[in-house]
C-alpha cells in the first residue's frame, strides 16, 4: 500500500488553510505529507504540480474539495487520467469520493462538469457587466495614462502631422500609450 498525500489550497493570502488541514489529518494524511498553495485555482498550482509529479503506484492524493484541484474540467480530467494511468488514487473528502471505485470516477466527472459550468456562468456575467459599462461610456480596466484633455491634444497633434514619437515625448509616455490614446479618442468622438 502506498502513502497518503494531502493537498490544500486557498485563493488569497488572507484565507486560512486550517479547515482543510484538519480534514486531511482526520483522513489519515500525515502532516509531513501535506502540501498547499495560496493562489487562485485558475492559475498554476506549483505545490500540487510538484506533488502530482512525485506520486507513484499505490499512492493516494487526498483533497478537501474538488475545486481545490482546479475549476477547469479539461484540467481536472487530465489530472485524473494521469493519476489513474500511474495507479494513484484520488480521494475528495467532502464528496466521500474515491476514484478507486467506478462510482467515484463517475461522480468526479459530474462534479467537474458542474464546477466548469459555474465558472463559465461567472465569466459570462462578468463579461456582460463589462460590456454594459462600456456601452454606458464607463471606462473599465486600468486608468488612462492621459487625461481627456491630453488625449484630445494628442489627437490634434497627430492630425497636424506630428508623429506618435513626438506625441509620446511631449506627454512623457510610450509610443504605444500615445497611439492607444489617439485611438481611444477616435472611438469616443467617432472620427
Amino acid at each position: 500500500m502506498g502513502t497518503l498525500y494531502g493537498y490544500a489550497r486557498v485563493s488569497r493570502d488572507d484565507q486560512d488553510l486550517a479547515l482543510q488541514l484538519d480534514a486531511l489529518h482526520a483522513a489519515g494524511v500525515h502532516p509531513e505529507h501535506v502540501v498547499s498553495d495560496k493562489l487562485s485555482g485558475a492559475k498554476e498550482r506549483p505545490a500540487l504540480d510538484k506533488l502530482v509529479a512525485s506520486l507513484s503506484g499505490g499512492d493516494s492524493l487526498v483533497t478537501w474539495k474538488v475545486d481545490r484541484l482546479g475549476r477547469n474540467m479539461g484540467g481536472l480530467v487530465h489530472l485524473v487520467d494521469d493519476l489513474r494511468s500511474r495507479d494513484v488514487r484520488l480521494v475528495i473528502l467532502t464528496l466521500g469520493l474515491d476514484t478507486a471505485t467506478p462510482t467515484g470516477r463517475m461522480v468526479l466527472g459530474i462534479m467537474a462538469s458542474l464546477a466548469e459550468f459555474e465558472r463559465s456562468i461567472l465569466l459570462e456575467r462578468t463579461n456582460a457587466g463589462i460590456a454594459a459599462a462600456k456601452r454606458r461610456g464607463v471606462h473599465t480596466g486600468r486608468p488612462h495614462a492621459l487625461t481627456v484633455h491630453q488625449r484630445t491634444e494628442a489627437a490634434r497633434m497627430i492630425a497636424t502631422g506630428q508623429s506618435y514619437g513626438d506625441v509620446a515625448a511631449h506627454f512623457n509616455v510610450s509610443r504605444m500609450c500615445a497611439w492607444r490614446s489617439v485611438q481611444d479618442k477616435k472611438v469616443i468622438t467617432g472620427e
